[in-house]
């Protein structure tokens, strides 16, 4: 009877994630980066001139699973890693019930079982075509709470560091991990969890070639330095059992690295103070989602952003980790992909210690939630891009030539067009003095300045978006354009057909133009 529930629960998330296998599409953000990295193995790219800013584990996973099954081309490996999404989040669901049901009863796991193959919410992040690896990051964070609850050292250091060598945001539950083991353990377990994360790291780094960033973004010696830390003070704490010169050792250790200060400081900006991340809806704090984007994300959170605050009082350990990425979520919610699993599973346990309304709450809204998903389907996101997939089509059959385009679509133009860009999706994480310089280029108003950036970095082709995009374009530097300057620009005078000296369009369409250097 052990095993059916958990079958059961895979069974039905396997086919809910399927739902979409007919009608799917590639999303061109970072889904496409991912493609091409699982395809090529791409570390630094010469394409775009920079390091790539995601730890390999995951693409290397699914790259090499593709390639072992005789996959060389972009297409033939979408073809079979487009898969791997459905069933690793059906696995989860079904792990996550199998654990529920043997730690906190039958009740329990069937309404976790249900709000996590159901909520569509979750589904959506893992479902056919969802190949980015945020579909990843609950089973991770899952992962690591099971490791701490259960005082597991192995599962946890396998879960830490391979949480960080797939997203190092997930940094945020390796410190709410520590914390909980720091003041409720011996330390023996965080000493060996967090231990293995730091050899694991600095091993990476140290096999890095020249010119390999040492910031927040780029997996290193900042990490490396961060879990050393996290493991002496553990350590420390199992020798002489001193908690405080437990945390003074650790300290020490991160003050001792050059880089460590600097890139901690810089990584704040994850969480706010840095305009490009501001214009990116996902980074925006929940208080400023549009009413319909509002109401999906509080509904996604549900009974669990409730049930989880007294939970704190039987199972505080599950709750902290839930509460976390509610707060997190509240204050960007990129933090969502996280928190609604966790809250999910948060209120799970404490409804059926409570009564059956709370428990019919947890178990019924998100099967609710996605029948009206289903009723009202959302436009996929590869909808509103279309005019930038005949672009880069376009710019495909054209002569050799970097390409300077809005960062929102560098990838797209990058793997669809085949084309270098300057700037991309992962907007000033290589490189913020190159990133600036290259939105500057955008908005200029003198041809000839642009010319000679186009001339100094191999630039042939510029492509502008529809003129409504540029209030969104200046906002990155954080300032607003005056009307006047703002219809100086060469961009507003490209896409309105005035003549250009130094240089001609050659494609328009939909608002969108491609002009070239003479």
């Amino acid at each position: 009877m052990r095993i059916a529930l958990p079958t059961a629960a895979f069974v039905i998330a396997l086919l809910l994630r399927l739902g979409n296998a007919a009608t799917w599409q590639l999303a061109p953000v970072d889904e496409l980066y991912h493609l091409k990295r699982m395809t090529h193995f791409v570390d630094f790219d010469p394409d775009r001139g920079a390091f790539c800013p995601w730890p390999p584990l995951y693409d290397r996973l699914l790259g090499g699973f593709a390639h072992l099954t005789g996959a060389t081309t972009q297409a033939e490996v979408l073809a079979r890693v487009k898969w791997i999404p459905p069933v690793g989040g059906a696995l989860f669901v079904a792990f996550a019930v199998a654990w529920i049901d043997r730690r906190y009863g039958r009740a329990a796991a069937v309404a976790v079982g249900v709000a996590l193959a159901a909520s569509p919410f979750i589904v959506t992040q893992s479902w056919v075509g969802s190949i980015d690896h945020h579909w990843t990051e609950p089973i991770f964070v899952f992962a690591i709470v099971v490791g701490v609850v259960e005082r597991r050292a192995l599962l946890l250091a396998v879960a830490l560091t391979a949480a960080m060598f797939v997203q190092t945001a997930l940094l945020v539950a390796a410190a709410l991990a520590f914390v909980i083991l720091f003041f409720t353990s011996d330390g023996r377990e965080g000493a060996i969890a967090f231990g293995t994360g730091a050899i694991a790291f600095a091993l990476y780094r140290a096999t890095r070639p020249p010119g390999y960033p040492d910031n927040a973004w780029f997996l290193g010696w900042t990490h490396a330095a961060l879990f050393a830390a996290a493991a002496v003070a553990c350590a420390y704490l199992a020798w002489r059992g001193s908690r405080l010169f437990a945390l003074l050792a650790g300290a020490c250790v991160v003050l001792a690295t050059p880089t460590a200060p600097a890139a901690l400081l810089g990584g704040s900006h994850f969480f706010g103070g840095e305009h490009w991340l501001q214009t990116i809806s996902e980074f925006q704090p929940l208080w400023k989602a549009h009413g319909d984007d509002l109401l999906s994300i509080a509904a996604g959170l549900g009974a669990g952003a409730i049930l989880a605050w007294p939970l704190l009082r039987r199972e505080w350990r599950v709750a902290a980790f839930a509460i976390l990425y509610l707060l997190l979520t509240i204050t960007s919610r990129r933090f969502w992909s996280v928190s609604i699993p966790m809250l999910a599973v948060a209120g799970a346990i404490e409804a059926a210690r409570r009564n059956r309304l709370a428990l019919a709450a947890v178990a019924l809204i998100p099967p609710i939630q996605f029948a009206l998903w289903m009723l009202y389907p959302q436009p996929p996101v590869a909808s509103a891009y279309r005019p930038w997939f005949a672009a880069a089509r376009f710019m495909h059959g054209q002569p050799s030539g970097r390409v300077l385009a809005p960062w929102s679509v560098g990838h797209l133009i990058d793997v669809v067009g085949g084309r270098a860009v300057i700037v991309d999706n992962f907007g000033t994480m290589p490189d913020e003095i190159a990133f600036e310089r290259a939105h500057d280029a955008i908005l200029t108003t003198h041809e000839e300045s642009l010319a000679r950036y186009c001339d100094e970095n191999g630039i042939r082709f510029v492509a502008y978006d529809r003129p409504r995009a540029l209030p969104a374009a200046t906002a990155i530097v954080g300032v607003d354009f005056p009307p006047k300057l703002a219809a100086s620009t060469v961009w507003l005078r490209a896409t309105r057909g005035a003549p250009l000296r130094l240089f001609r369009r050659v494609w328009a369409e939909d608002g969108i133009v491609i002009v070239e250097r003479r």
